[in-house]
Formats: C-alpha cells, structure tokens, sequence
C-alpha cells in the first residue's frame, strides 16, 4: 500500500482549495491510502469524507504529551509521497525525519531592510528546502506581493508532479452529509424559501460599520432594490451587532428549530447552524454577500456559487491569489486607499446594483 501524507492544519477554507487535488490524487495512484493532518477545525468537513483514509487531528493548544504521541505515531510509517502544504513548524519538523519516497512542501519568501540593504528570507532556509524537498514551491509574503498571482496554482505544481493536469479552474469538492441535505430541504420547504441572497456576517465587517441603525437601514434597502428574500448568517456569534438584528428580523434558532420574532419572511435570520447545513444554504442561494470569509468563497468555489467579496481596496491583490477561478467573484470595496472607510449606504447600494445585474 502507498501511503501519502498531507500536511494542512490550518482554516477551513484553506483546505477546500485541497480538495480536487486530493481526491484526484487518490484516483491516480492506485493502492494508495490518503492519511491527512489537519486542524480540529478541518476535522468537522473530513471525518466522513470518502476519499480519505485516515485523519491525524493535529493543534498547537494540545499538551506536550499528546503533540509528542501524534509526532511519533506520524514517524513511525513509511510514505510514498509527502506534501507540507500548510507552512506550519510542526509539519516542517515532521518533514526532516519522514521516510517519504517523494517530498513535497511550500516555502515563504520575504524581505528585510538592514540600513538600506535588501535582505532576503525564506522559510523555511534555501538549505533545508534543498535537504528535505524532492520539489518546493515558493510563495512570496502578503506584505510584499506586487503582482496577482494564483497561488493556489503553485500548490497544484506540486501534486502534477503525479501526472493529474490539474488546474485552477478545476472545481473544489465538498462531500455533503445526506442527513444535511434532508434537514436543508425540510427547513427550505417550511420556511417557504425559493429564490433568496444569504449575507453572512463575521468580525470583519466590523471595522466600517458605526451604528446599528446604518447597517438596518442599509439591509432594508437591500431587500427594497433586489426583491428578493435576504438570510443573514453569523458563524460563532462573533459579529457584536448580531442581537440587534435578531430583535429587528424574523430569527430563526436551529438549536430547538423555534422561529421567534417572526415579523416578515422577507428577511430572516437563520442561527446556529452547523458547518454542512451552512454549505446547503449557500449551495442554494442566488448570490453570497461576506466580507472576504474564506469558508464562503471555497464553498462557492465547490459548488459553482456567486459570491460577492467585501474587503479594503489595499488587499485586492492578496484576496485575488485565493480568490476561486470556476465561478462568479466579485470584490467590492468597504475602504479604499485614498479615502478611508466607505460607508455601508454606498457599498451595500453597490450590491444591490450588481444583484439586478445577475
């Protein structure tokens, strides 16, 4: 059996980007068992996923005891192929002493000035890339990107090293579970929703919104240009405005399936959901409206889904590298360079504008 090893311990969304190259890479090489390190996060979306064999959940917060059992049991295997894909120390570490046919892995490139000289870093060093990489992939840092790049075409540089032709137009792949599927249509049909836009809301949006009274003005009138009915999502309750939407819409809590304050089926609230049932509601929607969720972009890239990105004019670049090929992406701007914050009346009229387009 050819045992292949994938290092990716961080964010959801970060996985998803995997995931084509991993089941195709299960396909092509026969025989082989697809074992997986990942984060408790990642854990959620994996743990019945079908082509792959076997998850080692890995997190920095574990005792140092469990994080040396995990190292171990990873060491005392032999591999056909390894891939770091995550950039994390512990998987660096575990790539010097892997017995691994193939080694595969992603190095960071970024620069320092020292009294007027350029000095250049890579990390993991040129040294140990040479030592411990049959063939690496350099990406340069957030901070000193100067061109738009697909970076998640240089992780499929590595995994065509097998032969796949793979592309980054090639969609994602997210294994529903049925019992999601089933709960998705019985809530859809109750709830009598059939055309929709979902806004998902998170910390990020926090850093231009003032007042709650702008943000339920800004959302009305969402609702009053497309004419469509509006689902509001936040993941974890972390968006501090949250309460107030919830006294102000029809909330809908799926942790006891109770609708409270049902004022109108126009604009509703859908809590505590969890992540596949989330995937279902975004699968459906006619557009998905967040501030640059990583989750949210992955899943539309799975499922063919319009997005449209929210985020400051200064990180068009970087979100353009990650940004899904295989579907409609939209970036609008909550700040922008010259000017600062732009208000939520403008960019959500610039949403709405782009809504009656589609």
């Amino acid at each position: 059996m050819k045992k292949i090893i994938i290092f990716r311990t961080d964010r959801l969304g970060d996985f998803l980007i995997h995931s084509r190259p991993i089941y195709e890479l299960k396909k092509k090489i026969k025989d082989s068992k697809i074992i997986v390190v990942c984060s408790k996060l990642n854990e959620k979306i994996l743990i019945e996923n079908d082509y792959i064999d076997e998850l080692i959940v890995y997190d920095k917060k574990f005792s140092v005891f469990k994080r040396s059992k995990i190292f171990f049991k990873i060491l005392f295997n032999k591999y056909y192929a390894s891939f770091i894909l995550d950039g994390k120390n512990f998987s660096y570490l575990c790539n010097i002493f892997l017995l691994s046919n193939f080694k595969f892995g992603i190095c960071y490139k970024s620069f320092k000035f020292f009294f007027g000289f350029k000095l250049v870093f890579t990390k993991p060093s040129k040294l140990y890339n040479y030592l411990f990489f049959t063939k690496y992939e350099l990406f340069i840092s957030r901070k000193f990107l100067n061109k738009k790049v697909n970076l998640c075409q240089k992780y499929l540089n590595l995994i065509n090293f097998f032969n796949l032709d793979l592309k980054p137009t090639d969609r994602y792949i997210f294994q529903p579970q049925q019992k999601s599927i089933t709960l998705f249509n019985s809530i859809k049909k109750s709830l009598n929703l059939n055309d929709y836009i979902l806004i998902h809301f998170d910390e990020k949006w926090l850093d231009v919104l003032n007042n709650d009274i702008d943000l339920v003005d800004s959302i009305n009138n969402l609702y009053l240009s497309v004419k469509k009915t509006i689902i509001i999502t936040s993941y974890n309750n972390n968006f501090e405005y949250f309460n107030v939407l919830k006294k102000t819409y029809t909330y809908y809590d799926l942790k006891d399936s109770r609708l409270i304050n049902f004022s109108s089926s126009n604009i509703m609230i859908i809590d505590n959901l969890q992540i596949f049932l989330f995937e279902r509601f975004l699968k459906n929607s006619l557009v998905n409206i967040s501030c640059h969720s990583g989750f949210v972009a992955q899943v539309c890239g799975a499922n063919n889904g319009k997005l449209i990105d929210i985020i400051n004019e200064k990180d068009e670049e970087w979100y353009g590298c990650w940004a899904p090929l295989n579907t409609f992406h939209k970036f609008i701007y909550k700040s922008s360079v010259n000017n600062g914050a732009i208000s939520p009346k403008i960019f959500f009229k610039e949403i709405s504008d782009l809504v009656n387009k589609l």
